[in-house]
């Protein structure tokens, strides 16, 4: 590694290593793709080596930019350790956190708690980051990652701290015209509400096709938020999240005891990271919160 060249070069060069485009990297670090492809051509002209190749599919690496990817990673860590220790130095914890989260966790769960935790942490910066794909903190794009599934083979840390009920839901008015199904074949009798899209593909939405074999299916919705709104127009019955739709005064659950599934909540962290007093104390915070709240979140 050439010690001439700028840590910025270095940053901008796993930017284009993670995202495979000069674009996508110059939309993570808010430069323009002109910006990024000078550096990187800086770079490379520095180091005396190509480190990128252009495929259909992107910039790839060549084995030289393997080799320097190798070596950055553990540097991109080191620095962002240092920047969240630098902001717990003096005083209480300061400096930005990032948390990346499902919408629905976030919008009706997360979101209206953190006034009590600005009060406790005035000098912490929050960014909420809502999960639309996977996001990674080891290429730190988040400090710490709320989601439905663990780790996997990614070099992060943490626990489950809740359980997520789902159940299903219908509008008041469609109950008082309908009634609910009470046994599995007068499913047949009744209209239902679909997941379509991406969340068709979900654990949820399996359980709900199970589930209500036979019903009219009369929509189906790629969004949670248009789902949600469907069901309170009284057009069928649908399995929500239970914290969100129990939100709603105008939704019934039914069956709770019967009709009622789950998925676990992780909260996760970057090892090195995770000890550092912003993050540390975002994390105590949420677990504290999810304990106290763990009925409410688990639909019972």
């Amino acid at each position: 590694m050439n010690s001439d060249t700028g840590w910025d070069a270095y940053r901008i060069f796993l930017a284009v290593a993670e995202t495979q485009s000069l674009s996508g990297a110059g939309r993570r670090l808010k430069l323009s793709h002109a910006t990024v492809g000078r550096h990187i051509a800086a770079l490379e002209r520095s180091l005396g080596t190509k480190l990128f190749v252009r495929e259909p599919t992107g910039y790839a690496l060549t084995a030289a930019g393997e080799r320097l990817k190798n070596e950055v990673e553990p540097m991109a860590v080191a620095a962002e350790r240092a920047l969240h220790a630098a902001g717990g130095s003096e005083g209480g914890a300061r400096g930005l956190v990032r948390i990346a989260v499902p919408h629905s966790i976030s919008a009706y769960w997360l979101l209206p708690s953190l006034g009590e935790f600005n009060e406790l942490h005035p000098d912490i910066e929050i960014e909420i980051i809502t999960l639309q794909m996977n996001v990674s903190v080891r290429r730190r794009e988040a400090d710490v990652l709320l989601r439905p599934y663990g780790p996997g083979q990614e070099n992060i840390v943490g626990r489950k701290i809740a359980r997520i009920g789902v159940g299903f839901y219908a509008s008041k008015d469609y109950v008082a015209k309908h009634g609910v199904p009470l046994r599995r074949e007068e499913w047949k009798e009744h209209a239902v509400v679909s997941q379509g899209g991406i969340l068709s593909e979900s654990e949820h939405a399996t359980w709900m096709r199970h589930v209500t074999h036979g019903a009219r299916e009369v929509l189906r919705c790629s969004t949670e938020g248009d789902l949600i709104q469907a069901v309170r127009a009284g057009l069928g019955i649908s399995s929500l999240v239970c914290v969100v739709a129990e939100s709603y005064g105008d939704l019934v659950h039914i069956a709770p005891q019967k009709l009622l599934n789950g998925t676990d909540l992780w909260l996760l962290a970057h090892p090195d990271l995770r000890d550092t007093a912003p993050v540390r104390a975002v994390i105590d915070f949420i677990s504290a919160k999810a304990k106290a709240d763990r009925n409410r979140l688990a639909g019972r």
